[in-house]
């Protein structure tokens, strides 16, 4: 994995464990990610659907898929939420992980 494509800082937390409850940061909690966006298309207009790439981390696998990612563009200033709907380990090693995750928009 090219550490130059992992430019957008990324927070992490795992989804409540009762309904309505607090997301809980994972360890650590931020980390450099890769956001890449699929093509358009899909039965709901208001979702977008990212592949996201990041170093493997041990708390994302054991918390999947109750995981949330949360990037906040300082361009804009507009934060994002991702939801983490698919994870796959790119290789034995555990060097990479490809998270499969949804956008939900207002």
């Amino acid at each position: 994995m090219r550490a130059g494509a992992c430019n957008k800082w990324v927070t992490l937390a795992q989804g409540p464990q009762v309904s309505n409850g607090p997301f809980a940061p994972l360890a650590p909690e931020g980390v450099w990610a890769a956001i890449e966006p699929f093509q358009p298309g899909g039965s709901d207009d208001r979702t977008t659907t990212h592949l996201i790439r990041l170093r493997y981390h041990a708390e994302v696998a054991t918390a999947w898929p109750a995981v949330q990612i949360t990037y906040v563009d300082g361009r804009t200033s507009t934060t994002r939420v991702f939801y983490v709907r698919g994870l796959q380990t790119v290789n034995e090693a555990g060097d990479e992980m490809r998270l499969l995750c949804e956008e939900v928009q207002p």
